[in-house]
């Protein structure tokens, strides 16, 4: 059974203190295990953030999913939330994880929940178990959606698709990712390279996502594949582990020219951002990217497929936009980006300035903050 993760450091508040004199009590729902998912990161920053002096957060959390109805587990979410009595629940993300997040919480009695969109099943293509894509897309997904009194997006682009167009009053609009600006982004960058056997003259390339065939990583082999010969040592970072790790490190093997690295999850993603020169994301479908945002905090210029969140997060500059699927694309972005410094630099300045702007950490949290004051005061 996958019991929920109440850490020590978020106190079960008395469930005889009057609210009106403490802090609101909001539960915030995640899952997963630490630096494989964007939202997990998204709630561990939440819960070290000031918002923390103006809420009482307590952590609902489990380290792995759920492949069925998992009774126990909302058994024991259950008696969490009678016991801490929450002014808000906040779930992040659809699928059967989110449905057991808004479930427990409506068994348990709460009036108020909020589900934040970070993506949906509808978009694979690559599941293996078609039956179990359908329960999710037509079952899961919609009940999840229906048992929410609020629901809120990370993108513009998530915030108008069809399969939202019925919320009505419960949509409190989007609500972005945010990531820290690091002050000094290439602090650790001799350091890092040094560790990884790195020349001060190689062009690093570096991904970071699950590795699944769904964030792109054929497109990305067969562009790599297409690029000229190099005049310095090319290397690719590919930074995350997932279902399709030997299938893609077999797609990545024995390309000329360029050496590549799988490191698997790792929780020093900023200093290898910080060793790094250039962003790749070739993903087939995406929300919006903690990934993308990080690396591009930490001055990176980025090519990437023009999907989802990514076309308005490069919309201002940054990076290259390519369409997905598109190899040839993908290579003719990369090329001219590995073998011009002065343009990896002026482009991944205009990237920090967009996400310093729009997307930075004290952003996502003031848009945070408000939503929860117009939810628990209505």
């Amino acid at each position: 059974m996958q019991r929920p993760d109440v850490r020590d450091t978020w106190r079960v508040p008395d469930a005889g203190r009057s609210h009106a004199v403490s802090r609101p009590v909001i539960v915030q729902h995640s899952a997963g295990a630490p630096g494989a998912n964007g939202p997990l990161t998204a709630v561990q920053r939440v819960l070290t953030s000031s918002l923390a002096e103006r809420y009482e957060f307590v952590r609902m959390h489990q380290s792995a999913g759920n492949g069925g109805l998992n009774v126990p587990l909302l058994r024991e979410w259950v008696r969490l939330l009678r016991r801490v009595r929450p002014a808000l629940v906040h779930v992040r993300g659809l699928q059967n994880e989110g449905l057991h997040g808004v479930l427990a919480a409506r068994l348990a009695g709460c009036p108020r929940v909020l589900v934040t969109v970070h993506g949906t099943v509808r978009d694979l293509r690559q599941t293996g178990r078609p039956w179990r894509r359908q329960l999710l897309v037509h079952g899961a997904e919609p009940a999840t959606l229906r048992l929410a009194s609020h629901v809120g997006t990370v993108c513009e682009y998530a915030a108008g698709r069809g399969f939202l167009s019925g919320l009505g009053g419960k949509f409190v609009g989007v609500i972005p990712n945010g990531v820290p600006l690091p002050a000094h982004p290439r602090a650790a960058r001799a350091r890092v390279r040094a560790e990884l056997r790195l020349g001060p003259d190689d062009v690093v390339m570096i991904v970071v996502s699950r590795l699944t065939w769904e964030k792109g990583y054929r497109v990305l082999a067969d562009a790599l594949r297409r690029l000229p010969p190099p005049a310095t040592r090319r290397v690719l970072l590919v930074v995350g582990d997932g279902p399709d790790r030997d299938g893609i490190a077999a797609a990545l093997a024995g390309i000329g020219g360029v050496e590549v690295r799988l490191l698997g999850n790792r929780l020093d993603v900023p200093d290898l951002l910080a060793a790094a020169d250039l962003f790749v994301f070739p993903t087939l479908h995406e929300n919006l990217s903690n990934a993308l945002l990080e690396a591009m905090a930490h001055g990176l210029p980025v090519v990437a497929s023009a999907v989802g969140g990514n076309v308005e997060v490069l919309r201002s500059g940054g990076g290259r936009l390519v369409p997905a699927r598109d190899p040839e694309a993908l290579a003719g972005a990369l090329s001219p980006l590995l073998d011009d410094p002065a343009e990896r630099r002026q482009v991944g300045e205009v990237g920090r300035t967009v996400v310093a702007e729009g997307y930075s950490l004290d952003a996502m949290l003031g848009a945070l903050d408000r939503v929860y004051q117009r939810i628990i005061t209505e």
